[in-house]
């Protein structure tokens, strides 16, 4: 059981919001720094920037900063948008960085930097499965085959150690490379 109120907590559009009412003029960029062994592997990672002025994006330098990690899943929004909860969960905690007021916990900001979403996910009780390994140096594999001969025992392998659903997108690039050759 839940050791937390949920109600105590902002959700990142409500941090939004907030921000915006005292800086009109905020922007925030997003950056997916996620290698492609990551991406294999069904891991995001995102970085979020917060520039509260114009003057701010001019010079390029953000009041705050927040990352993010996310594992694809089989349940739950991961399971068809897993980077786009990572962007969100980065934003949130960039968010919560840049002020104690829109940190998080609405009855004491100084505590939390978890959004509600967060602490949702926590109260579930779901944790995202442990991405299936993709062995290192397999992406460059999957670019050196130069048929789809090769690349078809390749995807057996893949298949056959478990982490094919890891690697489709990466299979469904290269064939309709070697097709277009």
């Amino acid at each position: 059981m839940a050791r937390f109120d949920l109600s105590k907590y902002a959700t990142v559009a409500e941090r939004l919001a907030m921000v915006e009412a005292e800086w009109p003029d905020f922007r925030v960029e997003t950056d997916d720094y996620s290698t492609p062994e990551d991406r294999a592997k069904g891991i995001w990672r995102v970085k979020a920037y917060l520039y509260l002025t114009k003057e701010d994006q001019i010079e390029g330098t953000p009041k705050a900063t927040g990352h993010a990690f996310e594992v694809d899943s089989n349940m739950g929004p991961q399971a068809t948008s897993a980077l786009e909860v990572c962007e969100t969960s980065a934003v949130g905690r960039c968010l919560a960085l840049a002020s104690t007021r829109w940190s998080g916990n609405k009855d004491d900001a100084t505590k939390s930097l978890a959004s509600r979403e967060e602490m949702e996910k926590v109260q579930r009780g779901k944790t995202a499965k442990t991405a299936t390994e993709v062995p290192d140096g397999f992406t460059d594999r999957v670019e050196k085959c130069d048929t789809v001969a090769e690349l078809t025992t390749l995807w057996d392998e893949a298949t056959t150690l478990g982490f094919s659903n890891n690697v489709v997108t990466m299979f469904s690039k290269r064939k309709a490379e070697l097709a277009n050759a």
